[in-house]
């Protein structure tokens, strides 16, 4: 009564255990077992692929191989825990050291040791190591329970391991299809051959409407090739996809999506994520690879170069291959947002479409129903009252007006209080970063600060505050051309022209008729940053005069215009340096030295951070001891 039973195993325990594909399909067998090989740190595999019923059937690799207590304990285990008992990452023979660095297992549970049993009924397993070779039998009993059975022990060399079945069932994919499936999938480190029936897989057993390829020339250096391998059908794991570097015809590090800066990308497709491979020739590369070939050196100044421009590529493929799906998406949303977008201006409604652009790109997991709930926030805060409103009347309101800007200040309430204290924090940032910069005698550091001067155009004037100035990249390629200047302010983005002894940034806002239509420019701001040791004087307050005549005669600029021209430097030139008015106040040339500059630009903040401070709607909110805190610090 008490006597111990075993359980019983159904005809159906063997597919129920490993899934159906392993043990039926020859397609996902065959991967499986050059998996095993390659989780064994092998070099090469070569396999015989039975033609038809009879023929024979094996995989042999120059893996690690078993010892007979190894595969006791790691081929017999069921459900074996392959990364709790050997690692994540392939153990590599001593000799393939030199070859094979650090190399990521396919293996976690074991199971694929088994896709033999899509050959045969049954199979073989011959593994040595250790100067020994010992030969099994793998097959299901009478019971079904799955058997093993030693057949053979002799001395043998080296270290390996083949699966082989006599008389092999005729797989259900042919010869050259399986060549094709291989060479997708295991061409990412140049020091793993397969050989089938003799011949070598390589790169021209994938067909064209497989591969892509681009060549991304790069002077100085050299040219880099991304291979783009498209295995269509999508794999079981993310295994062997990625991006590989290859250097000299060795692979650096593991393929992989990890630190390709590209990962949100991947995490929203995973379907990309199992069918895509980017395999990067860079033999321009080798100074910078580690000494054991398992990563560049981040610092080397080539690789600071080709990193950021092979990731750019990347991106760009990826994101055009759902581009269409979209930009019906983002005009579904669109269509239904109609009714909120309508009802704001065009600045506005640009900010939106930008946004909703880069959502779909940089969160392609969101889903619709949520983008379009954010697109219609997004279009319902642009309607409100803006923060830049707010900072607006601060900023024109005087001492004696505070008693009336009180009255103002009631329709708003704390939570736009938040954001324009927010606002002004970036401000007090964006101050610091000016003031280390602005004196600094390097000359690409001068250039530097037009980005930051763009940001900070409110510094100049609270007319500033309400209006979206943007660069104006049509007009800085004017003011390249009058100087003969090849070179661009930025490289992905160019904002402004960089000449002999100064730099100038164009700033701005479209003029619109009655129907919304843009007809031409309303403000202009010209901002030119002078070198230190440059001093301003009344050449250079007529240089900026010369810009505005050039783009009046391009019809660039109208009549109805107004330009301001901002000149800075070190220092002026005095009776010389002053302010200037051309075409009856049209155009307003001010020059201005950096000290003057800064101090204007924290006096503005400081009066700004004091009203919003004494503002009614926040008096007994946690802003108060938000503010108490500010003022315990110094602000500059």
């Amino acid at each position: 009564m008490n006597q111990k039973q075993t359980a019983l195993f159904d005809d159906r325990f063997l597919e129920s255990f490993v899934g159906k594909g392993i043990i039926s399909d020859s397609k996902i067998a065959i991967i499986e077992l050059i998996a095993n090989s390659w989780d064994a740190g092998a070099t090469k595999v070569e396999i015989i692929w039975p033609i038809d019923n009879g023929d024979n059937f094996s995989i042999t690799d120059n893996g690690h191989g078993m010892t007979e207590s190894e595969f006791n304990t790691r081929f017999r285990t069921l459900a074996y825990n392959r990364h709790r008992e050997q690692g994540s990452y392939a153990q590599i023979p001593l000799d393939h050291k030199f070859l094979v660095g650090k190399r990521p297992t396919f293996g976690r549970n074991g199971k694929g040791r088994l896709s033999g049993f899509a050959f045969g009924e049954f199979f073989q397993v011959r593994t040595w190591k250790n100067k020994k070779e010992v030969t099994y039998k793998v097959f299901p009993d009478n019971t079904n329970i799955l058997a093993f059975r030693k057949l053979d022990e002799k001395d043998r060399e080296g270290h390996g391991t083949e699966v082989y079945v006599k008389n092999a069932l005729k797989p259900n994919i042919d010869f050259e299809s399986i060549k094709i499936e291989i060479g997708m999938r295991f061409m990412t480190d140049p020091h793993f051959e397969v050989i089938i029936n003799g011949e070598k897989i390589t790169f021209l057993d994938i067909p064209e409407d497989n591969i892509d390829i681009i060549k991304i020339p790069i002077e100085n250096i050299g040219e880099i090739q991304i291979t783009i391998i498209d295995v269509k059908d999508t794999d079981r794991s993310t295994q062997q996809h990625g991006i590989a570097w290859h250097v000299k015809n060795r692979l650096v590090g593991e393929c992989t999506w990890k630190g390709s800066s590209n990962e949100h990308l991947i995490d929203g497709r995973r379907m990309v994520a199992k069918r895509y491979i980017f395999i990067i020739k860079a033999d321009c590369l080798e100074d910078a690879v580690s000494p054991d070939w398992t990563t560049f050196y981040h610092t080397d100044p080539k690789y600071k170069i080709i990193f950021p421009l092979v990731q750019e590529r990347i991106k760009d493929y990826l994101l055009d291959l759902n581009k269409v799906n979209r930009e019906e998406t983002f005009k579904e949303i669109e269509e239904s947002t109609r009714p909120l977008l309508k009802k704001i201006g065009l600045v506005s409604r640009e900010k939106w479409e930008t946004f909703m652009t880069n959502v779909q790109e940089e969160c392609p997991s969101i889903s619709q129903n949520d983008l379009e709930k954010l697109g219609k926030l997004l279009a319902t805060l642009e309607r409100t009252e803006s923060k830049y409103d707010l900072l607006s009347i601060l900023s024109t309101s005087s001492i004696e007006d505070l008693e009336g800007l009180n009255t103002v200040l009631k329709k708003w309430d704390i939570n736009l209080a938040k954001l324009v204290l927010d606002e002004v924090e970036y401000r007090m940032n964006l101050i610091e970063k000016l003031q280390s910069r602005v004196l600094n005698n390097n000359s690409d550091e001068v250039h530097d600060l037009q980005p930051l001067f763009h940001r900070g155009l409110w510094i100049f004037g609270p007319e500033y505050e309400t209006i979206d100035f943007t660069s104006n990249q049509g007009m800085t390629k004017v003011i390249q051309t009058i100087f003969g200047v090849e070179q661009k302010g930025s490289s992905k983005r160019p904002d402004f022209a960089i000449l002999k002894d100064s730099s100038v940034g164009l700033y701005s806002y479209p003029k619109y008729d009655d129907e919304g239509g843009e007809v031409g420019i309303d403000r202009l701001t010209i901002v030119e940053l002078k070198r230190p040791g440059v001093p301003l004087g009344n050449e250079e307050v007529n240089q900026s005069w010369k810009y505005v005549k050039e783009l009046l005669d391009k019809g660039l600029l109208k009549k109805y215009s107004k330009v301001n021209c901002f000149v800075l430097g070190s220092e002026l030139v005095p009776f010389e340096a002053e302010k200037t008015t051309k075409m009856d106040g049209a155009v307003i040339i001010q020059p201005l030295d950096y000290d003057t500059v800064m101090r204007r630009a924290k006096s503005r903040l400081l009066n700004l951070f004091d009203k919003v401070k004494n503002a009614p709607y926040l008096e007994d909110t946690r802003i108060k001891e938000y503010l108490r805190e500010k003022e315990q610090v110094e602000l500059f």
